[in-house]
């Protein structure tokens, strides 16, 4: 008789290994992608902890440099993480705009013979929005649809320091390539360090070529500030550029600000009335202003879009320290 049929026992124990050895590649792949993503928790935790202490303030200068005008003020709150600390209405005036002969405000009677459109003065409203972070303000000036026309950075403590170059600086890659297709050298118009720079830094060292800054002044029973305008055209993409010095950063390094008042006769210099400016000082007369401007850090940067006019700016540029005293 025939015994029964005999057991592979090799086919068995190929079997068995290889449903061994499928179970061990699957806990390894489970062990694997296990520590990856433990690994991931760890590098998110070390990035967000870098964030918010050795890191933070480069992280809000990376902050700082997305902002620009013609954004929406939602953008805003993305990019600086909050909500703004302040927001009010603003009703100016005396706003000034120019209409075409399309428009309905027109009027021929205003408009010269060969002239397609003219000025005009009409009240319009702005929302000035102030966001707070403990080395910064930043303040934000929108229309009605909340785009915003106009915004200012304000450092707030001696160490923190954003950089503002006008035009923009390419990327490294970038400049490479413009310097070995066309000779091109990237040099800013305009670089301000906050709380560090003073107002004489940029000054032209030809004195044939610089002539004096426009600046403007405002001194109140309690506040005060001195700002300066700059403009560069499409590099500057159409914007105006204005550097401040105010007490909402009063521990940093100022000038005599009465001396620059007393010099200039005045406010603005050189003013635009005519019948002021006629009694101005020259620049080559007016040694307090230079010496206030050799003396005196810059604290805030404004830009102001192409779709305001500079005299048109509703409030002062960056906030007043008796508004935002009361906030941390």
């Amino acid at each position: 008789m025939s015994g029964p049929p005999a057991c592979d026992h090799s086919g068995i124990m190929r079997a068995v290994t290889t449903a061994t050895s499928a179970g061990t590649s699957i806990l390894a792949g489970t062990e694997y992608l296990g520590g990856a993503a433990a690994l991931l928790v760890v590098g998110a935790s070390v990035r967000s902890g870098y964030r918010k202490t050795l890191g933070r303030r480069r992280e809000r200068y990376r902050r700082l440099a997305r902002l620009g005008t013609g954004a929406h003020l939602s953008f805003f709150v993305s990019v600086l993480g909050e909500p703004p600390a302040i927001r009010h209405t603003i009703r100016k005036a005396d706003s000034r705009t120019y209409v075409a002969s399309d428009d309905p405000r027109f009027d021929p009677a205003l408009a010269g013979p060969d002239a397609s459109g003219h000025e005009i003065v009409e009240t319009r409203v702005y929302t000035e929005s102030v966001f707070i972070d403990r080395d910064y303000y930043v303040q934000a000036i929108s229309d009605d649809d909340d785009t915003v026309l106009a915004f200012s950075v304000t450092t707030r403590t001696r160490r923190f320091h954003p950089v503002y170059r006008m035009p923009v600086p390419p990327s490294w890659i970038e400049r490479k390539r413009l310097k070995r297709e066309f000779g091109y050298r990237y040099v800013p118009l305009l670089r301000v360090t906050l709380g560090r720079s003073r107002f004489a830094d940029g000054d032209s060292k030809d004195p044939d070529r610089f002539a004096g800054p426009h600046l403007r002044l405002q001194l109140g029973a309690h506040n005060w500030t001195y700002s300066e305008y700059r403009s560069f055209g499409n590099p500057g993409y159409y914007q105006t550029f204005v550097l401040t010095a105010s007490d909402v950063a009063a521990r940093l390094a100022v000038g005599q600000f009465h001396d620059v008042q007393r010099e200039i006769g005045g406010n603005e210099w050189p003013d635009p009335d005519p019948t002021k400016y006629a009694g101005q000082p020259t620049w080559e007369e007016m040694p307090a202003t230079q010496e206030f401007r050799r003396s005196t850090v810059i604290t805030t940067y404004t830009v102001i879009g192409m779709q305001m006019w500079e005299q048109n700016y509703p409030a002062t540029f960056g906030p007043q320290l008796s508004v935002v005293r009361t906030l941390p």
